[in-house]
């Protein structure tokens, strides 16, 4: 678990790998896990979250990546998304396109069970569904976010994955795949906070104890 940082310091996205947060608020530790999940050209029905190591390098990664995004129990859940990424190399040629190749009304999401769409409660976490859908045989690059004003606080840890589901958005769709070279990386985030641990004497400024000399 990565020290805690605060507003001064927080110059750049927090580290999922780490598992950073910043206490952007007295009492609260806030983060934010990122992480991608591939579609390759033998796709999946589902497929895990991956939290990258630093090490991007595949010959020298001396830290493995993390593959699952756990939520604890107790976090305060306030949005969680899943992109579909261009994966033209020259964005400013040709038309955006994401690579995946699905059966059409099939549809995207991420979610902690297939059965849970566009919700976030203290049992349930998941994009909407209907915001990627199949059409023409393909996923257009585009985004999908689920948020709430008041967060839910989960009543157990949930493990998010990204599913293929059918029109429906609650049950099995069909195989996704990807024509991209190296295939497709989807992008998932999700947004929490925890109770801050209360400071202990390091925090504050106790007076040192003076004792009388012999």
């Amino acid at each position: 678990m990565a020290k805690k940082i605060f507003p001064g310091n927080w110059v750049a996205q927090l580290s999922s790998y780490q598992g950073q947060g910043v206490v952007s608020e007295p009492g609260r530790v806030y983060y934010q896990k990122t992480g991608y999940a591939k579609v390759d050209s033998t796709g999946g029905t589902s497929f895990d979250v991956v939290i990258p190591s630093p090490d991007l390098r595949g010959d020298d990664k001396a830290r493995a990546d993390i593959t699952g995004l756990t939520l604890p129990a107790g976090a305060n859940v306030y949005s969680v998304g899943i992109r579909v990424p261009d994966v033209r190399k020259d964005k400013g040629v040709g038309t955006a396109t994401s690579g995946l190749v699905g059966t059409n009304t099939n549809r995207l999401k991420v979610a902690d069970a297939i059965g849970n769409d566009a919700t976030i409660t203290t049992t349930k976490v998941a994009s909407s569904s209907a915001d990627l859908a199949v059409g023409s045989t393909t996923i257009a690059p585009g985004t999908s976010v689920t948020g709430l004003v008041t967060a839910a606080t989960l009543a157990g840890a949930e493990t998010l994955k990204v599913y293929v589901t059918d029109s429906t958005g609650t049950s099995a769709g069909s195989t996704l795949t990807s024509t991209a070279t190296g295939g497709t990386y989807l992008i998932v985030t999700v947004s929490y906070f925890v109770d801050d641990a209360v400071p202990n004497s390091e925090d504050v400024g106790t007076p040192y104890v003076v004792e009388q000399g012999a």
